[in-house]
């Protein structure tokens, strides 16, 4: 608090020294009486001078003598020198007043306003700290909390939503980022990206299983891009997890016939293609007998031939780690029928008989007393033909 005493001090001191001159009485100015009397004294000098040189006789100065006095007496006449008034006695005194409360006002003012909006408690940071701090918070995550603290002030704000559900897709936020776009088609409207992106995420969220609410965003992408790719794949994908096999391998084929001849997913295809058998209606891959069957669709991403252009070895530890971490969460929380459905699924589809016969009678006995999660259940393994 002292140096700001300080400071408020040097300034006062300087807008004293800048007001100082107003301060000053003003005095009137010499007419032009006065000017004339002061030019005929310089005369009756030279004058005199040029007496005492010898250079003007005494008769001739004496006549300039004369005629410079006359000239002095009707300047003297015309001359009149106003003495100052009362009025601008009051003018000196008011501009002498407002400097001197200007000089006591404004730095009280200044330092008044700086402690109600500055930060006078604050300590002094280096320039590479204050840049630091800035730089800092521009991050990603700082970014995140404002358009979530924005979001949280107003809900409704769709675009809000659409900004930042590709956000949370992107630092693997799934559950968020199927809720943004939830939110952005609810607001705004679909849009093939919207509902692709919701898809996608919620693929994730259920370790590769397309889920009901996955599908219908995508065969909606259909209706309203009946060309894109990237819906048919993962619906192809799902009815394969329904154990549709026919219907996925007709699917399948088509892709496979439109696909471009590198498409980098196209192997792919060819590969889940043979892998469903030839009771199915599948076909080896690439019309070799020996082609190595792929395992299950892997996890949702935003561009879903990358994902499928991993290799076979690839590809099945991806999956099955997928798999695997469903079924320790089922382990420690078998309340979840969907869960069950889903693993049981995987399995299936993976070719563990084995493992999905017991996660069907794990699912059965701790889905006791679900009747809705039991019935679901049973109907999946009719389906599969894992028995009654």
């Amino acid at each position: 608090m002292v140096f700001w005493i300080l400071v408020a001090g040097l300034a006062a001191a300087v807008t004293l020294a800048i007001t100082r001159p107003l301060m000053r009485p003003s005095t009137p100015a010499m007419d032009a009486g006065d000017a004339d009397i002061a030019v005929y004294k310089d005369q009756l000098k030279e004058i005199a001078a040029d007496e005492a040189r010898g250079t003007l006789g005494v008769a001739e100065a004496e006549s300039a003598r004369a005629e410079i006095g006359r000239r002095i007496l009707r300047a003297a006449e015309g001359s009149s020198r106003p003495e100052p008034s009362s009025r601008a006695a009051g003018q000196n005194r008011f501009i002498q007043t407002v400097s001197i409360a200007t000089s006591i006002a404004l730095p009280l003012a200044s330092l008044a306003l700086y402690l109600v909006y500055g930060a006078p408690g604050l300590p002094g940071q280096p320039l590479s700290d204050r840049l630091a701090a800035a730089t800092d918070s521009n991050k990603p995550n700082d970014l995140i909390a404002k358009v979530e603290e924005r979001l949280r002030e107003h809900p409704e704000d769709g675009m809000g939503w659409d900004v930042i559900a590709p956000v949370y897709y992107a630092t693997g936020q799934y559950d968020g980022a199927a809720t943004a776009y939830q939110n952005a088609i609810r607001l705004i409207g679909e849009t093939p990206r919207r509902l692709q992106g919701f898809a996608n995420a919620r693929i994730h969220l259920e370790n590769g299983i397309v889920p009901e609410d996955a599908r219908k965003a995508l065969e909606r992408v259909l209706q309203l891009e009946p060309n894109a790719t990237e819906p048919r794949i993962w619906l192809a994908l799902a009815k394969e997890q329904d154990g549709r096999l026919q219907e996925a391998a007709a699917d399948y084929r088509k892709l496979i016939d439109e696909a471009p001849e590198h498409a980098p997913w196209r192997k792919v295809l060819e590969d889940r293609l043979a892998s469903l058998g030839k009771d199915a209606g599948g076909v080896p891959a690439s019309g070799s007998a020996t082609a190595a069957p792929a395992a299950a669709p892997p996890a949702g991403n935003p561009d879903a031939a990358a994902i499928m252009s991993m290799g076979p070895e690839e590809r099945q530890a991806f999956i099955t780690r997928m798999v695997d971490n469903l079924a320790s969460r089922l382990k420690s929380d078998g309340s979840d029928a969907e869960g069950w459905v889903k693993l049981i699924r995987a399995y299936q589809v993976l070719g563990r008989r084995d493992d999905a016969v017991k996660a069907l009678t794990d699912a059965r006995a701790n889905l006791k007393g679900n009747e809705v999660g039991l019935a679901k259940v049973d109907s999946l393994a009719r389906q599969l033909g894992l028995g009654s």
